[in-house]
């Protein structure tokens, strides 16, 4: 057992890390959706995105993306989200399906992990060929939602690089903490707010977490743009100061957390009691 707060940190990541590469695994049911759908519909690109490819995701509580951009004059001109995302699942009606909570996907149950949402997208492109973005459905306000997921996949590769092996540990130590404690937040959104608040090297675990609690929660005070559109626009106003308030009692617990040890104090016991009443009990006891 852990008698460091370091120490700690490396035992709660390792509880909650999804480790390994499971690319081949993705690619493999991406390209048996592919070819499943491919009766139905002209696929004109299909990849894998979430947070399996992008590796922030944790362990047991990860599903697999798969973008499938149709082809738009056949499939999705004249549509509504709600209806675009029906005739998939007609698509797939031998098998057991549902539509995601954020109603922005087609859920597709394997017997096995990892269960795969499917997206079904139309493809904008530039003036020169080149993607520009990707229209996705919202069943939820049957609206139509902008996004990169190769841009996003992209920045967080590149933060990693300028900020180390901790900017996405700490992603995945946010996410599991959104999750213990009403999972208001979406996935999304934790990236998009380590994106805006992290810069150089996150050497610390524990100063760098209470960081991301104190910067994000101003963040989280009104709408937060990130790239092409509102990364929160998903949050009711209930919703939002629920998540505050969570905020608030994380803020002043990682800051007493963070002084027990720092300077002459030294007092891992009580700091990594602490951490645990913040991380729920995947957080190790000290000893």
């Amino acid at each position: 057992m852990p008698y460091t707060v370091e120490v700690s940190f490396d035992r709660f990541y390792d509880n909650i890390n999804l480790s390994g590469d499971h690319r081949g695994t993705a690619n493999v049911r991406r390209d048996d959706i592919v070819a499943t759908l491919g009766r139905t519909f002209e696929i004109v690109e299909a990849f894998s995105t979430g947070s399996i490819p992008k590796f922030t995701a944790l362990k047991q509580h990860a599903d697999l993306d798969v973008m499938v951009a149709l082809h738009y004059g056949k499939h999705i001109k004249d549509k509504t989200p709600t209806q675009l995302l029906q005739s998939v699942r007609e698509a797939l009606a031998e098998w057991r399906t549902g539509v995601r909570r954020n109603g922005q996907a087609v859920t597709l149950y394997y017997k096995t992990w990892p269960t795969v949402d499917i997206v079904p997208v139309s493809r904008v492109v530039n003036d020169d060929g080149t993607v520009s973005h990707y229209n996705v459905p919202d069943s939820n306000t049957d609206t139509w939602i902008t996004s990169r997921p190769k841009a996003l996949a992209a920045t967080i590769e590149s933060k990693s690089s300028e900020c180390g092996y901790n900017f996405r540990r700490i992603i995945k130590m946010i996410k599991n903490w959104n999750r213990i404690h009403s999972d208001y937040l979406r996935s999304y959104h934790i990236e998009a707010l380590a994106i805006k608040v992290f810069s150089g090297n996150l050497d610390d675990t524990a100063w760098h977490v209470f960081q991301f609690f104190d910067n994000a929660r101003k963040l989280l005070e009104g709408p937060l743009w990130y790239d092409t559109g509102f990364a929160d626009d998903y949050l009711l106003w209930y919703d939002r100061q629920e998540v505050l308030k969570r905020f608030d009692t994380a803020i002043e617990k990682s800051r007493s957390a963070w002084s027990k040890t720092y300077g002459d104090t030294n007092d891992h016991k009580s700091a990594i009691e602490i951490w645990r009443q913040i991380f729920g009990s995947d957080f190790p006891n000290y000893g």
